[in-house]
């Protein structure tokens, strides 16, 4: 039985004849695969080079002591560039303090001393370890924050006019009140600087600043507190103890010395010993081991 099915479905076991007519079609979709495939990998490759690309601009920004804002805003920058000016701004430092100027210049959602320091903290200048004591400290071609109210505005610093004048380029399209405002400056080896005085004259996208008041510290130093807590600072490593119980000769300088801090932070801190260690014994002496007291309740 199964036999005679079997032959009797014969003709529909039998492949069909080749069509000549189908050659064009089976080329056409070989083609197609073809170059679906190459897309995939030209895709693939070219998102790799701008990864590779941001990984290298990353690497840039990283070590520049920015906040997670002002690194946020940095990444926003390099990602809204042209492939082109990202290859020509890895290449070039004159080209990347460009782009970032014109860039910043046109984001007034960050506040001006954001704007501010990520230039200064980027591209830090000669004058990054100078105090700001005066507008004279004061560089023509820098970036500086103008405040005065509640609002706040970027400028640039164009002339010094005299002892206490300064001449600024503003950038954001805010009118500038004549009164009392203040000058942010920063330097990235110390941090930031507050002016207080008053806006003199305004223009069309200019202001003349005089500073009447005090210069006040801020930015990264205003993040330290003052807080009293009892500190011991001992010679490392520290003295055998049988030679610890061993009389000390009179002139001895004591290997144990006491003090409290005076201002404290989660990065560093500043202390005050009753007596401090001889010259002598700074030169001799390389390494030193600082045990801090911390009470059990928070710090305030």
């Amino acid at each position: 039985m199964l036999p005679l099915l079997l032959w009797g479905e014969a003709d529909h076991l039998r492949l069909p004849d080749f069509d000549p007519r189908t050659l064009p079609y089976f080329f056409a979709f070989l083609a197609a695969v073809v170059i679906g495939f190459l897309f995939l990998h030209w895709r693939a490759r070219r998102k790799a080079e701008k990864e590779a690309l941001s990984n290298r601009f990353m690497q840039i920004v990283l070590h520049h002591n920015l906040s997670k804002k002002q690194y946020q805003a940095v990444l926003q920058f390099f990602r809204q560039l042209k492939e082109a000016q990202q290859n020509e701004i890895l290449l070039s430092q004159k080209a990347f303090a460009q782009h970032l100027h014109d860039y910043l210049e046109k984001q007034p959602e960050l506040s001006a001393a954001d704007r501010v320091e990520i230039f200064d903290k980027l591209f830090p200048q000669s004058s990054g370890k100078i105090e700001i004591r005066s507008v004279a400290d004061l560089r023509s071609g820098e970036f500086c924050a103008l405040d005065w109210e509640n609002r706040s505005c970027l400028a640039t610093v164009l002339k010094v006019k005299g002892e206490n004048q300064v001449l600024l380029s503003t950038h954001d399209p805010i009118s500038l009140p004549v009164g009392d405002a203040r000058l942010y400056a920063y330097r990235p080896e110390l941090g930031g600087f507050l002016l207080s005085g008053r806006i003199l004259r305004t223009g069309r996208g200019s202001a003349i600043f005089e500073h009447s008041g005090a210069i006040e510290f801020r930015g990264d130093q205003h993040l330290m507190a003052t807080v009293t807590l009892p500190v011991v600072l001992e010679k490392w490593p520290k003295m055998p103890m049988e030679k610890a119980n061993e009389p000390a000769a009179e002139d001895a300088v004591p290997t144990v010395y006491y003090g409290e801090t005076e201002r404290i932070s989660d990065r560093a801190l500043t202390l005050r010993l009753k007596q401090a260690p001889t010259t002598r014994e700074l030169n001799q002496q390389d390494f030193w081991e600082l045990t801090l007291s911390l009470p059990e309740k928070a710090l305030v």
